[in-house]
């Protein structure tokens, strides 16, 4: 994965509806990476946003009931395999849009993710082009593709402000838009707490919680129980993972019964992280420790359970033995962050019906 451009357009925000995070922006900066499996640099070179910026604070839009269904033109699933020799070499591609400044060091960390995701997505999906509409933002400025646009395969807003100081919500990802021939995610977005990043630093955490967040826009957690039933519950109301090649690695890796999933926690966070006191460090449990935690083939193969084309050379991991599903009380003293009580996460807002070419 290379970094192929990045552009820099001021624009000028619509009011939208008050949410959790704060108010919305009257300006707003978009600098857009796309990254590609591409070996190839662009010779553009990088413009950052202006740092000395004065923005008020950018607000989700709320969710208004029914799904927004958006209609666009795309590629023909039962070709897209065949192809392609051009762009991308039929890869996965993220594609992340800052709505906000960002440091070097803070981009970089965001690159870092794409990349470690894209290491376990490996399948192109087909792009995604907006002939008579465009794609609404997850924060109700620019749209995220206008008329003419392709989004290929996946864009991501990312938004670092002030929320509600230290120590408190450390910030939401979630899907926006996702396609309608598979659900998978075709827009997500990503908000941080700029009070909290600091201390994420300090503890060498801040690369973990960015690729966690960025797995829950790709749909693990957040997309289980969206048009799938990935999400289910034993007889005792224990809810446990029932993705056929999620459970065969589970076991593979010496787990017993069914993948286990978190019910502690609040709403929007319970239901979204495999159980941390089963499955320890790996990252997308609800507790990221100190230390290791991979990315496991466990939650690749749950990727491929909800419809992604995904490796299982996955990063190495030793699964604590143990009974799935069994209450405890959670385990904090090795060292860490809950970073469930810090989340912030939802479903979808609409579904992009796509046409094929």
């Amino acid at each position: 994965m290379k970094l192929l451009y990045l552009k820099k357009i001021g624009s000028l925000l619509p009011t939208v509806q008050k949410q959790t995070f704060g108010r919305i922006a009257s300006v707003l900066l978009v600098s857009t990476i796309v990254f590609t499996s591409c070996s190839e640099l662009s010779e553009e070179q990088p413009i950052l946003p202006d740092q000395s910026s004065q923005l008020n604070k950018l607000n989700l839009v709320e969710p208004q009931g029914e799904l927004i269904t958006i209609r666009a033109s795309g590629e023909d699933y039962s070709s897209n395999a065949k192809k392609k020799s051009g762009f991308d070499n039929g890869r996965f591609n993220i594609t992340l849009k800052f709505l906000t400044p960002i440091s070097d060091r803070q981009r970089m960390v965001f690159v870092e993710a794409a990349e470690r995701w894209e290491k376990i997505i490996v399948k192109d999906v087909p792009s995604v082009t907006f002939d008579e509409f465009p794609l609404p933002s997850a924060f109700g400025g620019p749209p995220v593709a206008d008329i003419g646009e392709t989004i290929d395969d996946l864009i991501i807003e990312v938004v670092l402000q002030p929320i509600d100081g230290p120590g408190q919500i450390l910030g939401g990802a979630s899907p926006n838009f996702v396609r309608n021939i598979d659900f998978l995610t075709l827009s997500g977005f990503m908000i941080f707490d700029t009070a909290d990043l600091d201390d994420l630093d300090q503890l060498g955490l801040f690369d973990e919680v960015i690729v966690h967040e960025m797995g829950h826009v790709l749909g693990v957690g957040t997309l289980w129980d969206f048009q799938r039933t990935l999400l289910d519950f034993n007889s005792q109301g224990f809810p446990f993972f029932n993705g056929t090649i999620a459970n065969r690695f589970w076991k593979n890796e010496g787990g017993t019964a069914f993948l286990p999933i978190e019910f502690r926690g609040g709403p929007g966070t319970a239901f979204s992280h495999w159980d941390e006191l089963i499955l320890d460090n790996e990252l997308m449990t609800g507790f990221i420790n100190l230390g290791y935690n991979p990315l496991s083939r466990i939650t690749a193969a749950s990727l491929r359970d909800l419809g992604y084309g995904t490796s299982m050379a996955a990063e190495k991991y030793d699964l604590p033995r143990g009974t799935a599903g069994v209450e405890n009380s959670r385990k904090t003293e090795s060292g860490g962050i809950d970073i469930e009580k810090g989340e912030v996460l939802s479903g979808p807002v609409g579904i992009v019906v796509i046409d094929s070419k």
